[in-house]
C-alpha cells in the first residue's frame, strides 16, 4: 500500500493546490474590485465640487493614514494616550476580542441549554429578547454609571451585544436539529455526553460560527461608539478628538483603517468558518 500511497500523494497536493487557487479566485470576486474601483472613481470626481475641508480626496486621505499610523503627536493634544493609529487600534482590536471571546461563551452556552430546558427558556428566554429589541446604546448610560468611564463599560457593552445574537443563533440551532437523529443515537445505545459531541455540536456549529460571524463584524462598529463615550484610547477617542477639531482628513483616515481591519477580520473569520465546518459546505 505504500508506493501506491506515494504515488497518490503528488495527485492530492495537485488537486489541493487547484482547489485553493479556485477559492482564492472565487473570494477574489472581479465585480467587488470593480465596485471598490467605481467607488474611489466616484469619490475622486465629487472632491472636483467640494473644498477638502467637505470632502478630502482619496489620495490625501491615504496619506494621511501612512502618516498617521506609527506617529500622530497631535494627538496627545487632546488627550488621546496612543499618539498613533496603530497603538489606539491594538486597543480597540483587543477589547473586540475580549468582548466577542466572552459574550460568545455566554450567549452559546445560555443559547443551547434554552433549547435542551424548558425551565431554562422560560426564565432567560423572556430577558434575552427583550435585550434584543432595545436599541444597544441606551445600556450604555448604565454601564457608564457601574463600571466608569474606561475599558470596561465599553468591553461589556460589547459583551451584551454578542452574547444576545449568539444566545438566538445557538438556540435556534439547536431547535432546528432533527430529533430523529437523538433517537436514533438513544436506540443504538448512545449516552447523553456521546450525543452532545456527535450530534448536537456538529450539527449546530455551523449556524453558530455564522451568528460569531455576523457578531464580530458588527462589534468593531460598536466598540468604537462605546469608546466615543469617555475612552482615553481606541479609534473612537480619536474620532471624537478629530470631529473636534474639524479634521475631516483625519476622520476619513481612521474610519479606512477601522473598515480595513474590521474586512480583514471578516475574511478570517469566513476562512475559520470554511474550514471547520467543511463538512456543511455544498455538494459534500
Amino acid at each position: 500500500m505504500t508506493p501506491v500511497a506515494d504515488s497518490l500523494r503528488p495527485r492530492l497536493r495537485s488537486h489541493r493546490l487547484r482547489a485553493g487557487l479556485r477559492s482564492a479566485w472565487i473570494a477574489l470576486d472581479p465585480l467587488r474590485l470593480f465596485g471598490v474601483v467605481l467607488f474611489v472613481g466616484v469619490w475622486q470626481l465629487c472632491t472636483l465640487m467640494l473644498p477638502p475641508i467637505i470632502l478630502p480626496t482619496p489620495w490625501g486621505v491615504v496619506s494621511r493614514l501612512s502618516a498617521d499610523f506609527w506617529s500622530a503627536p497631535a494627538l496627545s493634544y487632546y488627550g488621546v494616550s496612543e499618539a498613533n493609529l496603530y497603538g489606539n487600534l491594538l486597543y480597540t482590536a483587543e477589547n473586540v476580542v475580549i468582548a466577542v471571546a466572552i459574550g460568545a461563551a455566554i450567549g452559546i452556552l445560555s443559547g443551547l441549554l434554552s433549547a435542551r430546558f424548558a425551565l431554562f427558556r422560560a426564565v432567560v428566554d423572556p430577558v434575552m429578547m427583550t435585550a434584543g429589541t432595545v436599541p444597544i446604546l441606551i445600556a450604555a448610560p448604565f454601564l457608564l454609571i457601574w463600571f466608569g468611564v474606561g475599558r470596561a463599560s465599553a468591553v461589556c457593552l460589547v459583551i451584551f451585544y454578542v452574547a444576545v445574537i449568539l444566545y438566538v443563533f445557538a438556540g435556534r440551532a439547536a431547535r432546528n436539529l432533527d430529533p430523529i437523529y437523538e433517537q436514533s443515537a438513544r436506540t443504538l445505545g448512545a449516552t447523553s455526553r456521546r450525543m452532545v459531541r456527535d450530534i448536537l455540536i456538529p450539527a449546530t456549529v455551523p449556524e453558530i460560527l455564522g451568528g460569531l460571524r455576523i457578531a464580530l463584524a458588527g462589534a468593531w462598529g460598536l466598540e468604537a461608539i462605546s469608546e466615543l463615550l469617555g475612552a482615553q484610547s481606541g479609534m473612537g477617542k480619536v474620532l471624537e478628538v478629530l470631529a473636534g477639531a474639524t479634521d475631516p482628513q483625519g476622520i476619513m483616515a481612521t474610519l479606512l483603517v477601522l473598515g480595513l481591519t474590521a474586512i480583514v477580520a471578516d475574511g478570517l473569520m469566513a476562512l475559520a468558518v470554511a474550514r471547520i465546518a467543511q463538512w456543511s459546505a455544498p455538494g459534500r
